[in-house]
């Protein structure tokens, strides 16, 4: 037989052992619960890529392109009107100083040379007799002031004597002037017409030469170009915020589209003033060209060193845009901060810029930032 008491005290172990089991659940349930809450909390921050930022020594250069041109290109226009007779070159052809490129038949400078050199030929003539009668009349002056000094003439013969020989000497400086004139004029015609014949006043190629044989020229017209290729020049437009970091004597990288290449430049001319239609400052870049592979109207891409820059340097994919505002975020604090930025130089992959409170080991947030709200609580991940 059971006793009784040991009956009770059956049960009464059972229920603590229910009791125990059941706030032991509630702890394990009360625990996980909390660590799931802890565990979404978390998943909540936003997660972002940072990156610190470091000293600054880089030198983005600056980059800009333009048109190569010869160092020296000359044109060539038709100093007189009339039929092209001659044409010693083509385009692409090697040419040297002082060599006859074209020569244009002016029947007008040819006729007034045969017409200039006749009036030399009369005044010239004529000169001989204004000569002669001026001797002349200087010996018939002479004898009539003799005897008039000795009275045996009357006044008025002496003074007809003496008006006779001013009258021829006049007429004799009169013939010396229309010679002087008539050679003036010759000279003149004559330059005109030495002008029809074309020559070059500089080694180089020939371009730009669209002319015929038996074309007429008209005074003025384009004939031909010369370009310099033994060194080449490319021209760029530099910006206002960048012309100051560019000194003559400056190196640049130009790649050169046509070729696929790259060659070595040097900054040789900055202009003082800002072209009125860009704001920029025309920057001129020369290159040696000893294989004549470059050629005038080849177009360059320029990098040129600019030195240290101004600011800090980040990587472009950093920066967002926000209407017109550009900005980056840095994280303090465990919360994203924006930061508005003025970017002051920049390449392909980075840009030089400055913004209040960026600064060297600053925590930059480079993956992410296109969804950031400043303040946003955030998560760093790798």
């Amino acid at each position: 037989m059971i006793n009784k008491n040991s009956s009770n005290k059956v049960r009464f172990y059972g229920k603590i052992a229910r009791i125990a089991a059941i706030v032991m659940m509630i702890s394990v349930f009360t625990v996980s619960c909390g660590k799931k809450k802890e565990q979404k909390k978390e998943e909540n921050l936003r997660p972002v890529k940072v990156q610190t930022i470091g000293e600054n020594s880089m030198s983005l250069g600056y980059t800009v392109s333009g048109t190569i041109k010869g160092i020296e290109e000359i044109p060539y226009t038709a100093t007189s009107s009339g039929e092209i007779v001659v044409i010693n070159a083509k385009n692409g052809d090697s040419v040297s100083a002082g060599q006859v490129i074209v020569a244009i038949d002016n029947q007008a400078a040819r006729s007034h040379v045969r017409s200039a050199a006749s009036n030399v030929n009369t005044a010239s003539s004529n000169i001989n007799s204004a000569a002669a009668a001026a001797e002349e009349a200087r010996i018939n002056y002479e004898k009539y002031k003799m005897l008039y000094n000795k009275r045996l003439v009357t006044e008025t013969d002496y003074l007809r004597a003496k008006t006779n020989y001013d009258s021829a000497r006049a007429q004799l400086n009169a013939s010396k002037n229309s010679l002087s004139s008539a050679q003036a004029e010759l000279n003149s015609a004559n330059d005109t017409n030495r002008k029809s014949v074309i020559k070059t006043n500089i080694n180089g190629v020939i371009a730009n030469m669209k002319l015929e044989l038996h074309q007429q020229a008209a005074l003025g017209s384009a004939l031909f170009t010369v370009v310099n290729e033994s060194e080449m020049v490319l021209e760029v437009g530099v910006s206002p915020q960048i012309v100051g970091k560019i000194q003559v004597g400056t190196t640049a990288k130009v790649k050169i589209d046509e070729l696929n290449k790259e060659v070595e430049g040097e900054v040789y001319e900055i202009s003082g003033a800002a072209q009125n239609a860009t704001r920029q400052f025309l920057v001129k870049i020369k290159m040696q060209n000893p294989d004549r592979e470059l050629k005038s109207g080849m177009y360059g891409t320029a990098s040129i060193d600019t030195g240290a820059e101004e600011g800090v340097v980040i990587p472009k994919e950093s920066i967002v845009v926000r209407g017109v505002e550009q900005i980056v975020y840095i994280i303090k604090d465990g919360k994203a901060v924006a930061i508005p930025i003025k970017i002051v130089n920049q390449n392909e992959t980075y840009a030089a810029v400055t913004g209040d409170g960026l600064t060297v080991g600053s925590e930059l947030v480079i993956d992410g930032q296109n969804v950031l709200q400043d303040g946003e609580k955030v998560k760093k991940v790798n």
